[in-house]
């Protein structure tokens, strides 16, 4: 409910993953048709960082080249605009978030599903021919991303919520809405939108979310067919990154999924193989952690075997399915005393000098020969300072330093300076590049020991104000939470938790607006239990409470994705039908009506079915505002009392009364 409001609240914290400023640049210039090459690649190269895996992706053996790339527009002829926007969207997001502050959450799990959910949503996306593959891979690889922004934005209140979820998805749903006044799937699909993914993509992760999928349905719409092929790739993904002793059932899951997008088991037994290899070669380009998956035509014999001797044991148990289980839970990073280091120079000698004498002093050491093969290294092992001589070719010290200040990571950096040349214009050029210290070669063990000193003073001081800028941030974030659940309160029913009439009145006026603007249509059904007094006077309040929960259950389970239902009061419900006809609108209300009458509540005292009488209205060319549309409504409603209850009556406007369309 009002979920803009709530995003736009977490957002506000700067926590929330998301892709670099050239990864967005890119994504929304490949969804534009006039967008060229030459763009492309102006945008890649001002991120040296990821233009260089760039490269080493377009001279991977997955792309098997004959001849190789040493330029970026090279690489992004060669690897095409669709491919380009997955490996920049991948790199940017995976190598930004991979901060371990949520004890609970397995950053690492996480990562590594979410990587085989889009290589095998893109290998069935190929298979099926009902969805672009590259946005089939875009959203495999960031479905799930809701978990992340929570493990991001509130890292000791998530691991509490994931240690009491049990890797129950209900359960850890329910405790999110608690919590935080909103869960991973609505924020999945806030984030989503905001980057200004393609709507398809947008819906689709929202009933994909929602469990909204398996229509096997062939004339389903574009967004259902992406939410199905998503479904199966879950479970593909699941069964790559699962133990030895849960991938049994969860091969067999896979099998029957398969049925969904009509792909035999053989066909999807060879699709599956290949999505595990590849999903092994892009976990070593993206440094995500992989394993080897056996034949997937061994895995169903093992599980078929494995079925057949546990039968004679289950036979008569009527035992639930185990839940798939949740991505995220547990890693904690590795404590160390010294610095991570970053040597960089192109001669070995200096190399191995520095090496010794860094490790002796407690650091943990990384080595690159030249500024290139540093700018893949910073990515990847995540140094606190770099060392790194002036005189190198291709990328010079002073080229590094300069392309490193220009990325979010780099400007977090201390960089130490080596020259042989000790001049005043020197050590103005080196500071003025970027770098925050400068030695004269040869280095002197005990002067390097002392600089380095200094430096862990200020890199503590950067740490400390970091810690307290995360205070101040979860501490607002904190009070953002305080602040939505009270209007969550205002706006919501205590019994039924529909949204209230002060809701109802707001989302009726939002809606009137749009259709108007949009000349699109709008209708509204207002309806009513009957006989809801007796039932009250007969049986308690208690039971009656129970009939408005369960009659309310039923409404927001029968209803269509885009529309509301709200509780007025008493035993009154209306629901707004957003670009819906009257017509249209009277179909929605013998659906709802049908429902609530084929439901039996159950209680000690009561067990039958209530009904409903509903009063349909659509938005007509005389009607001023909304609230002549919420009169027709109701006059609607007591013309289907009149005529004898559980029926749904039709008005088009407040003139035409008299001419009321009564259907059983």
């Amino acid at each position: 409910m009002i979920r803009s409001t709530r995003f736009d609240e977490l957002k506000a914290t700067g926590q929330l993953p998301s892709p670099t400023g050239v990864a967005l640049t890119i994504l929304r210039l490949t969804q534009d048709d006039k967008a060229t090459v030459a763009e492309i690649t102006r945008v890649l190269q001002s991120d040296p960082a990821l233009a260089g895996r760039i490269l080493k992706y377009a001279n991977s053996a997955a792309m098997s080249a004959v001849q190789p790339i040493v330029s970026v527009p090279q690489a992004v002829m060669r690897l095409g605009l669709r491919t380009v926007r997955r490996l920049a969207l991948g790199f940017s997001i995976i190598s930004n978030c991979r901060r371990n502050l949520c004890p609970q959450f397995d950053y690492q799990r996480f990562w590594s599903c979410s990587l085989a959910t889009a290589i095998a949503a893109q290998a069935l996306a190929h298979h099926t021919k009902t969805t672009p593959p590259d946005e089939a891979f875009t959203c495999g690889l960031l479905c799930q991303i809701g978990r992340l922004a929570f493990a991001s934005v509130y890292p000791r209140e998530y691991s509490d919520v994931l240690a009491l979820a049990a890797d129950n998805e209900e359960h850890l749903l329910a405790l999110e809405q608690q919590t935080f006044a909103t869960d991973h799937n609505d924020m999945t699909v806030a984030m989503l939108a905001d980057w200004g993914l393609p709507e398809t993509c947008v819906n689709a992760v929202r009933y994909f979310g929602r469990g909204q999928n398996c229509t096997r349905s062939s004339n389903s719409s574009p967004e259902a067919a992406l939410a199905d092929l998503l479904h199966v790739a879950s479970h593909l993904a699941a069964v790559c990154v699962a133990e030895q002793d849960e991938r049994d059932r969860l091969t067999l899951d896979l099998l029957t999924c398969g049925e969904y997008l009509r792909i035999g088991p053989t066909d999807l037994m060879a699709l599956a193989d290949r999505v595990g290899q590849e999903w092994q070669e892009w976990g070593k380009l993206l440094d995500v952690p992989t394993q080897s998956v056996p034949p997937f035509a061994d895995l169903v014999e093992r599980a078929r075997r494995a079925q057949e001797a546990e039968t004679p044991h289950s036979q008569g148990t009527n035992e639930a399915t185990t839940p798939l289980p949740s991505v995220p839970m547990n890693i904690s990073p590795s404590a160390t005393g010294g610095l991570r280091l970053l040597v960089v120079d192109d001669s070995p000698v200096t190399l191995r000098l520095l090496t010794k004498q860094l490790t002796d002093m407690g650091h943990i050491v990384h080595t690159a020969e030249d500024g290139h093969a540093a700018l893949r290294l910073v990515l990847e092992t995540n140094p606190q300072l770099i060392i790194t001589d002036w005189q190198m070719p291709a990328l010079d010290g002073i080229g590094l330093c300069q392309s490193l200040r220009q990325t979010r990571m780099g400007q977090q950096l201390y960089i130490i300076m080596l020259t042989a040349n000790e001049d005043e214009d020197h050590l103005v050029q080196a500071l003025s590049a970027g770098a925050d210290d400068y030695m004269v070669k040869p280095v002197r063990p005990r002067t390097l020991e002392a600089r380095l000193r200094a430096a862990q003073r200020i890199l503590r001081l950067q740490e400390e104000i970091e810690r307290d800028k995360e205070k101040i941030q979860r501490y607002a974030a904190e009070l953002a939470i305080m602040n939505r659940k009270l209007e969550q309160a205002a706006f919501t029913d205590a019994l039924t938790n529909l949204p209230n009439r002060r809701y109802a009145t707001d989302r009726l006026k939002q809606e009137w607006a749009e259709s108007v603007r949009s000349h699109q249509p709008l209708a509204c059904l207002m309806m009513d239990i009957d006989h809801f007094k007796q039932i009250n006077d007969t049986y308690g309040h208690d039971v009656g409470d129970v009939v408005l929960q369960e009659t309310a259950a039923v409404l927001r389970q029968s209803l269509r994705l885009n529309d509301v239902v709200c509780r007025m009061g008493g035993e009154e419900f209306l629901v707004i039908c957003p670009d819906t006809d009257v017509r249209g609108a009277v179909v929605c209300a013998e659906r709802l009506r049908r429902a609530v009458e084929a439901h039996i509540i159950r209680t000690a005292e009561f067990n039958r079915h209530v009904t409903l009488s509903i009063g349909v209205a659509a938005r007509g060319e005389g009607m001023p505002h909304p609230d002549v549309l919420l009169r027709a409504a109701d006059q609607a409603l007591y013309a289907a009392k009149r005529s004898g209850r559980n029926r749904v009556c039709a008005i088009a406007s407040v003139q035409t009364e008299d001419k009321l369309r009564q259907t059983a």
